[in-house]
């Protein structure tokens, strides 16, 4: 018998306590499953861990994840180490005016990451990227220095002041978070630009659809493309040596499409430039963003 999506989630959420606690499980969601390298129709709970163990006998029994759930069959999926990466060479680290979405922007005790896109509270238009871009883990306060370039890639003050940090979601280190995000106050609205590089303007929002093919374009590696593996994942990121949990999240399962530097980036649909998420985390094999609904919800703002 077929499940649907509905059913699957509510079947990952029941198990995924336990198959978080099982040593080299770093998140669960779901997906179509994949045989042989192929994606087949059929819907699956996607373990997501950091490496695959071979033979399955090195992998101690009760660290083994189960060939299925309630009836419904398991995937497991390589990640690598998926966590909060610093800001790589190369890519958009230079000075623009007005300041795109995709370019290169950072707190003052931050390092560097991705402008996201302007988004709007009332009569404000703000930069919506992630709080460890614009708050700098929780250490901002409001009023700080937002500067474009950010630090790591030669901005300074007072010069390279673009914004003021105007508001974020604070990052839960000991309990479950839906977002890594935040907001800056441009101090003149002709510093910035509704474009994205490459992409052009959002024209709205939409829900991520297992599936969907989308692109992100980024500080670090400019327009890159992949699909939406998995969803509804609850997901440990490291943030240094602290791992932190999120739930409700979005996985990319495809090397390249982000890196250091990338985090803020607005991930889209290629045609209608409609919003899916928020990219916040990675690694070398895989991309976690956070729906674009959860985190306009989650600060109170419209695209």
């Amino acid at each position: 018998m077929m499940r649907d999506l509905t059913e699957l989630v509510e079947i990952k959420r029941r198990a995924e306590r336990e198959l978080l606690a099982k040593g080299n499980v770093r998140g669960v969601g779901v997906g179509y499953k994949k045989v042989g390298g192929r994606v087949t129709p059929e819907l699956a709970i996607v373990v997501l861990v950091t490496r695959k163990i071979r033979p399955l006998e090195d992998v101690h029994p009760k660290d083994r994840v189960p060939p299925e759930i309630e009836g419904v069959r398991t995937d497991v999926v390589e990640v690598g180490l998926v966590r909060v990466p610093p800001p790589e060479e190369g890519g958009r680290r230079g000075r623009m005016r007005p300041a795109p979405g995709g370019c290169s922007i950072g707190h003052v005790r931050a390092t560097a990451g991705t402008l996201g896109c302007l988004v709007r509270r009332g009569s404000e238009r703000l930069i919506l990227s992630n709080n460890h871009v614009l708050a700098a883990t929780n250490l901002g306060a409001k009023g700080d220095y937002i500067l474009q370039p950010g630090p790591a890639d030669g901005g300074r003050v007072p010069e390279d002041g673009i914004a003021e940090l105007s508001d974020y979601v604070r990052i839960d280190f000991g309990g479950e978070n839906k977002v890594d995000a935040a907001l800056a106050r441009p101090f003149s609205p002709d510093l910035v630009a509704a474009e994205i590089l490459e992409v052009g303007e959002p024209t709205g929002l939409k829900e991520p659809e297992l599936g969907a093919e989308v692109v992100k374009s980024g500080r670090t590696t400019g327009l890159t493309r992949g699909t939406v593996d998995v969803v509804a994942a609850t997901v440990e990121v490291l943030y240094g040596l602290e791992r932190v949990r999120f739930v409700d999240q979005c996985v990319v399962a495809v090397p390249g499409f982000s890196a250091g530097g990338d985090s803020g980036a607005v991930v889209l649909l290629p045609e209608s430039k409609r919003a899916v998420g928020l990219l916040f985390a990675g690694s070398e094999e895989a991309t976690i963003f956070t729906p674009m609904g959860t985190v306009l919800g989650e600060l109170r703002v419209e695209l």
